[in-house]
Parts: C-alpha cells; sequence; structure tokens
C-alpha cells in the first residue's frame, strides 16, 4: 500500500471511526451473523468442533475496525489479535474488548501489514502461524488486493485457513455510486470481487487448497450521507 493510499485510509477511517456504530448497525449485525454462522463452513476447526477441542488456536483479524468480527469469532479460539492502520479504530477496538470482559485473551494493534517492511510492532513470532486470518469488508480499500494477500498468507500456518467477507462486483451506475459514498468513495481501490478473481489471489498467496466462494443472500444494508445503500457480500475461503 502506497503511504499516501493507506494515510488517506487512515485519515477517512479515523473520522469514520466516531459515526461507525450507527451508520453501520445493520450491516455489522448481518456480518457479524455470517461470521458465526459460516464459521465452520470457513474451517471445521474452533474450540468446540472435534477437530479443534483443546488446541491452542490463534486468529488474526486484519483491519479489523472497532472489532465486532473479531469479537464474534473470539468465543471459538483462544486467541485473537486485532491489527488496523488506524489509532481511532484500534481505540474503539480496545475499549469494545474491555466492554465485553475479553481483554485477556484479546489484543489491539495499530500497524499497517501491507508496508514494504514488516513493522518492528508486528515482527514477532506470536503474530505468525495463525490458525485462521480474516479480512472482513477491508480488501476493497486495499490499494494491492493480490500483495494483500499474500502478505497475509505469510501470517497463516501451514494447515491454516483465510476468511475473507467482502462485496460481489457491480457494474451499475457506479457514478451514482461514487457520489453516495462521498469521500470514502476515494479509498475504494476495486469495487467487489467475483468468485474467479478471488480464487486466482487465494491461488497465488499459496492458500488455494480448498477455495470455496459463497454469496450471502441478506443483503448488507448501511447508511451513507444519509442514503440507505444495500449491498451484497461473498464469503470466501482457502487453506495453505
Amino acid at each position: 500500500m502506497t503511504d499516501d493510499f493507506a494515510e488517506k485510509n487512515r485519515q477517512v477511517f479515523e473520522k469514520q471511526s466516531r459515526t461507525y456504530k450507527s451508520d453501520y448497525k445493520k450491516g455489522v449485525e448481518t456480518l457479524v451473523n455470517v461470521a458465526q454462522t459460516q464459521r465452520t463452513w470457513v474451517s471445521d476447526v474452533w474450540a468446540d468442533t472435534e477437530a479443534g477441542k483443546g488446541k491452542e488456536l490463534k486468529m488474526l483479524e486484519y483491519a479489523c475496525g472497532p472489532g465486532h468480527i473479531s469479537l464474534a469469532l473470539a468465543p471459538f479460539v483462544s486467541r485473537v489479535v486485532g491489527i488496523d492502520i488506524s489509532d481511532g479504530m484500534i481505540e474503539e477496538f480496545k475499549k469494545n474488548v474491555c466492554e465485553a470482559g475479553r481483554s485477556d485473551t484479546m489484543t489491539g494493534i495499530k500497524a499497517n501489514l501491507l508496508a514494504d517492511s514488516t513493522p518492528a510492532e508486528v515482527a514477532g513470532p506470536e503474530y505468525f502461524d495463525f490458525d485462521i486470518v480474516v479480512v472482513s469488508m477491508a480488501l476493497h480499500h486495499f490499494e494491492y488486493p493480490e500483495k494483500a494477500l499474500k502478505c497475509l498468507g505469510e501470517r497463516v500456518k501451514k494447515g491454516g485457513v483465510m476468511m475473507i467477507m467482502d462485496l460481489i462486483p457491480e457494474h451499475h451506475h457506479d457514478h451514482d455510486h461514487g457520489h453516495q459514498m462521498g469521500e470514502v468513495f476515494h479509498t475504494i481501490s476495486k469495487h467487489g470481487f467475483s468468485a474467479e478473481e478471488m480464487q486466482k489471489m487465494y491461488d497465488d498467496a499459496g492458500l488455494g487448497d480448498g477455495f470455496k466462494y459463497q454469496v450471502i443472500e441478506e443483503p448488507l444494508e448501511f447508511t451513507r450521507n444519509g442514503n440507505t445503500i444495500y449491498k451484497t457480500c461473498f464469503v470466501a475461503r482457502g487453506q495453505k
């Protein structure tokens, strides 16, 4: 991610971290529900499954925002690390984790994992070898999604899984969309990903084993500049 693109993202999300709750409430509820109901479709290794019982399971959520997805999956793993490039988001993450009483198993860190060199604060072994890496509604904000998957793939352990939730491609009324989205529009590098595109990115990142892609029927609803917007999302999984 070039520094100015990352910086543009950081500024917009810094500002958004304050209205995030109300603007995204409905959409977030849907995503939380998708994460919880689809998790066994993504992997059979969780704290409450045969394959995962008694195992030390580590999860990373990159671009974790306020931590809704991390919190939704925290009961089913041993430890969660949430990483985001925005201080405001990490503050919200820590606050939400604290309120949920999960500070002992959940850590929030500000870092850009997609920087050209690994940031010192996430270079230690505890920030690698994750059983599951999750990216929710963030891939379309990364300047180079292919590179992002490769970077994140390096942190997945052998046999580990990457779970991505994002938008399906939309080709109509993009100009209206730009108008509705306001400044966030300029932090979006790509509007949605098809199954073929995702499969190629997973394959190139060495995560293509057992690749699956599923469109979620329930639309995501959120508010932007007073407009209600509906989007369709997918969940994808692949293994190292």
